[in-house]
């Protein structure tokens, strides 16, 4: 039997149990989405193929799915860029295929190639390894060594080039045998058990042991893991914020980031066991926050080890599956003794940090106008959705309302910006999400700054049956830029975006509109949203004012993430 190069790498990639292939047509790779369907991958075309890549991350977060995506030569790839940064800061797996012209003008490009790029060089600091397919016959052993590459140590962007010559090729599929993953690359590095037994002794023997977890956990499936080895410790777990959804902000043992429940934990921590978390400048890395380093025993242990001891220095550091690493240490962990003080401490911890939230968000809570606060419009969106449902929160405030607001949420079920921060993926991510969960509802809440960057999705949304619901929070600002501008000179510099129906815009890209300005009809708006056919989307007119007023504690901390520590 005969294959075009494109049906040869349909099997590839259908073999690595690839299911969805986002992007845009070009006659380069024809004989690749011919061969798509029959191989059971579905394509969906996009409206920018920076989305592809989003839509891609959208599945991989919630599902465990690795995706592709393909671009046409010179500017679909170069349009691909943006989305390829940003899975390479988010650990997001992705096939990143990128058409190319006859080999006869590329290769380098001359400038009379028309829409010509050396595309290699283009992404080569973007992907974690790129290369080009130059014969029919390498196409099953350099896809092998593209999934290799990809789940070495953080998982990430990998580029494959092909030409259109080899696309059209045509070859006897006896003569490149596609192999089953587990014959060419393993599962990915572990613990030994001498390492497991050191950690479990230093928490075994710990007075106040904490757990540090990251969005690690989640990608892991970790999370139950962790929650059991906390109870078997009587210890906090503290949540970074892009790892919301590793543990349920509602578990006895879960303590906020933020909150001063945390910072009473990290403070007397005599031994920390993060995981799954670089303990980045998001998460209050800066001394104050933490107990005396040299007398504080941190254990880290994450699949790569450039994210080991990068702002704290380690007692232990381990490269490993998270897995297989906490499987092993619950079991040795098994017989440890219990903490006198394990409750006491847990208790102690939850009242301040109880305290501390009541505080902080008791101006939002008593809120009564003008106009709609988003505290108040995120927690109305908690109730109709609940937390069965997968979000997806985009924005610059509107990302921190939502991360305190929102209801706990199932593992793998919480997208946000918060590890590169590029904004506008919100929407995007939303219908990969929801493509790849299709029995779940999935919730895109937004500003109004960041849905403006990939609204026209709504379309490929409506087009490809993805119920999504947006909420978009409209009051026509950057607000989180004024802060600092109207601090420093009294005014504003290129805040002022002009107000948008985004109901109405909705409706002309195929999905149904709704409009909300007060609270008293809100939550039977969002619930007629929720049930329409199709996607939906509600423009919320939330008060300036209200969105900037973030509680000073937070904002501080968020503004030390730019400028470092103060006080």
């Amino acid at each position: 039997m005969t294959l075009t190069g494109g049906e040869l790498l349909a099997q590839c990639l259908a073999n690595e149990g690839v299911r969805f292939v986002f992007g845009l047509p070009s006659p380069e790779v024809d004989p690749f989405l011919a061969a798509l369907e029959p191989n059971g991958i579905r394509f969906v075309p996009v409206r920018h193929e920076s989305a592809a890549v989003y839509m891609a991350e959208g599945l991989y977060k919630t599902t465990g799915q690795v995706a592709a995506t393909v671009t046409n030569p010179g500017p679909g790839s170069a349009n691909l860029l943006p989305g390829v940064i940003n899975a390479r800061h988010e650990g997001v797996p992705l096939i990143a295929i990128t058409a190319q012209h006859r080999l006869e003008i590329v290769y380098p490009s001359p400038p009379s190639t028309f829409q010509g790029q050396d595309q290699l060089d283009v992404f080569r600091p973007a992907v974690k390894w790129g290369a080009p397919i130059f014969s029919w016959a390498r196409i099953p052993d350099v896809v092998r060594m593209a999934f290799r590459e990809m789940w070495a140590g953080r998982p990430g962007p990998v580029q494959l080039e092909i030409p259109a010559p080899v696309m059209y090729a045509v070859g006897e599929a006896a003569s490149a045998p596609v192999l089953a993953p587990e014959c060419y690359r393993s599962a990915g590095p572990q613990a030994s058990a001498a390492q497991i037994e050191t950690v479990a002794r230093l928490l075994a023997g710990a007075e106040h042991p904490l757990i540090v977890i990251g969005s690690g956990v989640d990608r892991a499936n970790a999370g139950a893991a962790v929650l059991e080895i906390a109870e078997q410790l009587g210890c906090g777990v503290v949540t970074s914020m892009a790892g919301r959804s590793a543990a349920p902000q509602d578990h006895a043992n879960h303590l906020y980031g933020y909150g001063a429940g945390a910072d009473e934990a990290r403070g007397e921590a005599d031994v920390i066991l993060a995981l799954g978390t670089r303990l980045g400048n998001l998460d209050t890395p800066y001394d104050k926050y933490w107990g005396d380093n040299t007398k504080q025993k941190l254990i880290q242990i994450d699949v790569d080890p450039r994210s080991l001891g990068v702002t704290r220095p380690l007692a232990i550091g381990i490269v490993s599956d998270l897995g297989s690493a906490l499987n092993g240490l619950s079991l040795a962990l098994a017989g440890a003794p219990k903490r006198r003080n394990a409750a006491a401490d847990l208790t102690r911890y939850r009242r301040s940090e109880c305290a501390w939230r009541e505080a902080q968000f008791a101006d939002a809570n008593a809120y009564n106008g003008p106009g709609l606060h988003p505290a108040q419009v995120m927690q109305a969106v908690g109730r109709t959705f609940g937390r069965e449902a997968i979000y997806a929160a985009d924005g610059g405030f509107t990302s921190l309302w939502a991360h305190f607001m929102l209801p706990p949420t199932r593992a793998r079920s919480y997208l946000n910006i918060l590890e590169l921060g590029m904004l506008g993926i919100g929407i995007p991510s939303a219908i990969g999400a929801k493509l790849g969960s299709p029995d779940r509802d999935v919730v895109c809440v937004t500003g109004d700054g960041a849905a403006g960057f990939y609204c026209m999705e709504l379309q490929s949304a409506a087009r490809e049956g993805a119920k999504i619901t947006v909420v978009v929070f409209a009051e026509g600002s950057w607000s989180m830029e004024a802060p600092n501008e109207l601090m420093l000179y009294g005014r504003t510099f290129g805040t002022e975006m002009g107000e948008v129906r985004w109901d109405k815009v909705a409706e002309g890209l195929g999905c149904a509109g709704f409009f909300a300005d007060s609270m008293s009809g809100l939550e039977k708006t969002l619930v007629a949203a929720r049930d329409v056919a199709g996607p939906a989307l509600v423009c919320v007119r939330t008060n300036r004012a209200a969105n900037m007023s973030v509680p000073p504690a937070i904002l501080h901390r968020f503004g030390e993430v730019y400028q470092g520590p103060s006080g």
